[in-house]
Parts: C-alpha cells; structure tokens; sequence
C-alpha cells in the first residue's frame, strides 16, 4: 500500500506603462532624461504559479524524496477527511510511540492528521480552480456520518523509500467511506490522473520515518497496540471533505 508525498506555489500582473506626453510649445536644445535612465529598465513580474520556488533538497524534508519532481507551475494535490475530533488523543499516542520505538527507530509525527481520499497528484495551476469545482459538483450528494478508528498497521510508499505507521477506519465504516470516494475517483479519472489504491485500505497516517523498516515496525506493533488500546474510542467525523493543492486548501461540506 502506498502513501505519497505533498508540497505547492504562488502571482502578480503586469502594469501597462503610461502614454508619453508630447508638448510642442516648449522647445529643448537637449532631451529631459527618461525614466529608464533614472531607474533602470523595469523587471518583469513572477506570475502567480511561479512565486514560490521549490528547492528539491531531501534534508529540508526530514529526508524526503519526492515521487515526481518538482516543476514550476505543477501543484501537488490530494483530497481527504480531517481527523480533527480524534486529534488531540493521537497527538498524545503519537509521543508515547516515538518514545517507544527510540532508539532502534527514528520516527516522526505526521501533520496534518487526515485519513485520504486519493492519492498524491499533480495539477497545473490553470486546472485548480475548475478542478475543486469539479469535486463540488461530485460531492454534491454525498452525506456526512460519524466514524471510528481502530488498531494499528504498518505501510511503505510504493518506492520503498519512507515507513509508516497508521490508524485503520473501523471496518464497519468502509463502505460508507467508499461511497464518497466513488464520486472523487470519477472526477480523478475525468482529468485522467491515477484513482484512489485498489483494493483501498482507508487509514489514518500517525508517524513515518526515511527507509524501510516495515519488519522492524511490525516486530513492534503488539507493544504499540497497548498503547493505543490506552485512548478513548477514536472517533473520525465524516462531515467535511478537503483538497489540498499546494498552499490551497478547499472544504467542501457534506449534508
């Protein structure tokens, strides 16, 4: 099973330069200077897209390598649900795990906490506004519910190249969660990028490290079964869903 990678960019116009004023009354043995003498020639703008560059460096990341590169204009994008109602008690399981794991493991939290929808994806700037529109329109019938989650299992990216430790939706969930996941894999299709994993297994990342280390982790896992089995009923409210495409983060509400 994989899980992916997230990242963005930014916008300006131009001006155009006012009309030159010609006055024949006054004659002048040499000419004013013009603004380009006094000032330098005038730069040109970065448009929206290109405003923020993205430095492809892995030790800025925690280690991170990206799954596609990095080009000007391309935004990565995913769709999700935030786990905001279980928040705090994962916060708090997250800290007694990488205590636990230290130091054969070197673990990280993972923020935001949010179970996704899709995978990681790449739009160009000009398709973001229509594609959160898309998704609306999709999401438009879609019915919001109360979920649970419950125990632990270990994933790697498909290169390998990162581990993670996640949260399950409860199984009695899935096909609600599937119901509303039909509709975003149709709209992924429509602008003919990759649908959601198959078959999905719907989790919530928790912490995550550079490596494989998948044998290690589940070598671990009934120690950190205990303490997860030590918080409250995790409770995920489905009544929002969100698009993150770079620094932009659409909601859209569920009835």
């Amino acid at each position: 099973m994989a899980l992916v990678n997230y990242e963005g960019s930014g916008s300006s116009s131009s001006e155009d330069d006012p009309p030159n004023l010609i006055f024949n009354t006054l004659k002048r043995s040499a000419a004013l200077p013009t603004a380009v003498t006094l000032l330098g020639p005038k730069k040109a703008k970065p448009v929206e897209e290109d405003a923020d560059e993205v430095i492809d460096d892995p030790a800025l990341h925690g280690g991170r390598i990206r799954s596609f590169k990095h080009e000007r204009g391309n935004w990565a994008t995913y769709v999700y649900i935030p786990a905001l109602a279980c928040a705090e008690r994962l916060e708090e399981f997250q800290e007694e795990a990488i205590a636990c794991l230290a130091p054969d493991v070197q673990m990280q939290a993972n923020e935001p906490l949010h179970l996704s929808l899709s995978r990681t994806v790449v739009l160009q700037y000009h398709q973001i506004d229509e594609f959160s529109r898309s998704l609306q329109v999709a999401l438009n019938s879609s019915t919001g519910f109360a979920s649970t989650l419950q125990g632990l299992k270990i994933y790697t990216n498909e290169e390998r190249t990162r581990t993670f430790l996640a949260v399950q939706l409860d199984g009695a969930f899935t096909e609600k969660v599937l119901s509303i996941l039909q509709p975003i894999d149709k709209v992924m299709h429509d602008y003919r990028l990759p649908k959601f994993y198959a078959p999905p297994s719907f989790h919530v990342s928790l912490l995550w490290c550079v490596g494989d280390h998948e044998d290690l982790l589940n070598k671990k896992l009934k120690e950190l079964r205990v303490l997860l089995e030590d918080q409250d009923t995790l409770e995920l409210a489905v009544n929002e869903i969100h698009c993150k495409c770079g620094k932009k983060d659409f909601t859209y509400k569920l009835k």
